[in-house]
Formats: C-alpha cells, structure tokens, sequence
C-alpha cells in the first residue's frame, strides 16, 4: 500500500540527513537581507513538521540565530523557537528566552478588521508572552 502522506513516505524512505537544511539562524539570515520574517519562516515550518528524528528537529532550533536589526523578527524568531520545542516535546533554546527577543509594545501582525480579537484568542502562548498576535493558522503549513 502506497504511504498515504508524507511524514508516512520520509519514514518508509528517509532521506540522508544532509538533505535537512532548515534552521532558525538561516531564516534569520535571509530576514537580514530583506525577507520579511513570516515568509521567510514557511520554509522551515515545511521542514521541520517532516522531520523524522528529535536531533533533527533540535539542530534546526540551534545555533542562536544573529539578531536581525528587526525587533520584531527577533522576537518572531524567539517565538517560534519556543513553541517549536514544547510541540515537539524538546527544549526550549536559551537564546530564544533573552530579552532581545521581547517586545517592548503589542504587534499585531495583520491590519485586517476584526484581527485582533481573533488574534487575541488564538495566538500561542510563546507568541502572546512576547507581545506578538498571530491567528491560529499563520504556523499551519500544508
């Protein structure tokens, strides 16, 4: 019988490690040479929901990526970092909880009306304690 997704197929036939090449310093990298955080994350968010092994997962959290000169990717980044590992049952980086990546004011990160009530609601626990509101979706990857 045929794997019926994809998780299903990478553990029938699991790629070399090499081909995992996702981490939160090279999304940090690309934010600093342009890319908006949230668009520069989808990549490691596919990655990371297909990877098979918990040292995977952990060496696509570490190393601390460089701050980006946004605060509010850094503390994006810190986010993400955060609720990546408690999902994933691992460790939450130390980089991820210095005050670097903390707001300092609220950001909610769509104009849309009515977003902030629903971002209000949804948003990761990671995500509302560094001051940044997201809605339940925008960490879904298909």
């Amino acid at each position: 019988m045929p794997a019926s997704s994809s998780r299903e197929f990478l553990t029938e036939h699991p790629p070399p490690d090499s081909a995992f090449k996702q981490t939160l310093a090279a999304v940090a990298g690309r934010v600093r040479a342009g890319e908006d955080v949230r668009f520069a994350s989808r990549e490691l968010l596919d990655e990371f929901g297909l990877l098979p092994r918990r040292d995977l997962r952990a060496r696509a959290l570490h190393p601390s990526p460089q701050l980006t000169g946004d605060d509010r990717a850094d503390a994006y980044l810190g986010a993400l970092a955060e609720h990546l590992a408690l999902a994933a049952g691992l460790q939450v980086p130390s980089w991820a909880l210095e005050p670097g990546r903390f707001l300092e004011r609220f950001w909610f990160v769509s104009e849309v009306p009515g977003f902030r009530a629903l971002a209000l609601a949804q948003s990761p626990a990671a995500f509302r304690r560094r001051g940044i509101f997201i809605s339940e979706g925008a960490l879904r990857r298909v």
